[in-house]
């Protein structure tokens, strides 16, 4: 059975719930649908599209529908002229490769991109910056990344991740008989990705409450909708790899996809837990390992965060959340960014990169201190509504083992070796922007983790 979500509709209740003042974006895909044949689907909107010529962009994992190679059913649904960009090796979506992948699809008027994570973020980023007028086409082969419908995209910058601005693919068409054949980690990954709002809108409140984010908003939980809770109740059917299991977590990323676009940030779905997801990437070759599948970081992150919640953040200190920083905590974050990637290749880059971004965080920390002097004075009253965000870590852990999903590091497809993973948690406040708890762990003087990783 075919369904869409009714964007219009949806666009509405974001109108309706947006508090004054906040800017939305309207949401940049036209089509989002989901059906168990999504090949006329696609058809219908090649025809629509008049598409004489489509560029198809892929890599070479392979993906099955029916049993049968994806590709070589996919042709016979397109155009004869239709050209297809294969992205070799191992795709690693970094800035270098999109720019690499928009010289060659310059001038195209039809694109498709036909893959993940990786595939998705380096197509709507070429598009963006050298075939600018073509329609952007997404044809998801795994239900494991927030990707799809997102108007954001992140790539490498240096070596560091970075999420950047990017236009949403126009129409997304998951065809579940090619999702459900996926590997079974990629939708347990998926649903470890959209498991981090358990954790990530209470990251998000905190920084607004700290006065370093000024656009929390009710609106991605509008955009939401019951998605996440409709996942978390299908777990074991995620588990046994049904066809209702897949459906429930590839409804919960588009609409995650779609609930970051509509404030243009990530944090509604991205706090500490996903920062710690980066680290991880970011230092997978200094450990000489392979990163893991990026949902199940999240996930295991996220049940760290949610245990952080309950059992750090409670015993802070809170003369040094409100109060004055110490000049010397410049240099120390400085100087453990620099330790920490001077054994990786373009470490140097890599920190400068980093610290760039970390150092306007302490700046807006400074500033703010009047802001989170009056919030620290009424901290006891705020905790309700910060429990009312954060899922307790219970519920975290068994939805994840429920769903099959790891809940340590050491469980993943690419086990993290126990001293990485508390390498991970300690630092990865250190390469973004962003206010999460990890920084509220770090200057509260909380940020132990000798309990929080396993190996």
């Amino acid at each position: 059975m075919a369904s869409q979500l009714d964007l219009d509709s949806l666009q509405r209740e974001v109108l309706a719930a947006a508090e004054p003042g906040l800017i939305t974006r309207p949401f940049g895909t036209r089509v989002v649908a989901l059906a168990e044949d999504a090949w006329p689907l696609l058809a219908a909107c090649l025809d629509e599209l008049s598409a004489r010529e489509v560029v198809v962009v892929t890599d070479g994992t392979p993906k099955t529908r029916g049993g049968e190679p994806l590709l070589a059913g996919l042709r016979a649904i397109l155009p004869r002229s239709t050209r297809f960009e294969l992205l070799m090796g191992e795709v690693h979506a970094t800035q270098a490769e999109a720019e690499a992948l928009g010289r060659r699809i310059a001038g195209a008027r039809v694109l498709l991109s036909v893959g993940s994570g990786a595939v998705t973020d380096l197509t709507k980023s070429a598009r963006d910056h050298a075939a600018p007028d073509a329609a952007l086409i997404c044809l998801p082969t795994a239900a494991s990344v927030t990707a799809y419908t997102s108007a954001l995209t992140v790539l490498m910058v240096d070596g560091v991740k970075r999420t950047l601005p990017a236009r949403a693919p126009d129409y997304v068409f998951c065809d579940l008989t090619t999702l459900s054949e996926a590997p079974a980690v990629m939708t347990r990954a998926g649903f470890g990705d959209v498991m981090a709002r358990s954790v990530s809108y209470g990251d998000w409140w905190l920084a607004s409450r700290f006065g370093l984010d000024d656009g929390f908003s009710v609106v991605p939980g509008v955009v939401m909708g019951q998605a996440e809770q409709a996942m978390v109740d299908r777990a074991a059917e995620v588990a046994a790899g049904s066809l209702a299991g897949v459906r429930a977590v590839t409804e919960g990323v588009l609409r995650a996809g779609l609930a970051m676009s509509v404030v243009n940030q990530t944090a509604p779905l991205s706090g500490w837990e996903h920062v710690i997801s980066h680290w991880l990437d970011m230092t997978a070759e200094g450990w000489q390992r392979q990163p893991a599948l990026h949902g199940e970081q999240v996930g295991v992150a996220t049940l760290v965060a949610a245990r952080a919640y309950e059992r750090l953040w409670p015993a802070l200190d809170r003369a040094a959340l409100g109060g004055s920083l110490d000049p010397a905590v410049d240099s120390e974050w400085r100087a453990a960014i620099a330790s920490r990637f001077a054994r990786l290749p373009g470490g140097e880059a890599m920190a400068a990169e980093a610290w760039r971004d970390v150092s306007r965080k302490l700046e807006a920390w400074r500033a703010a201190e009047p802001v989170r002097r009056a919030f620290v004075a009424r901290l006891d009253q705020a905790q309700a509504e910060l429990d009312r965000l954060v899922r307790p870590a219970a519920q975290v852990e068994t939805a994840l083992r429920a769903a099959g999903a790891p809940t340590e590091f050491g469980q993943m497809s690419q086990p993290v070796p126990a001293e990485a993973a508390r390498e991970a948690i300690g630092h990865a406040h250190l390469v973004r922007a962003r206010l999460t708890l990890g920084d509220l762990l770090a200057l509260g003087g909380g940020l132990d983790v000798t309990w929080l990783s396993r190996p």
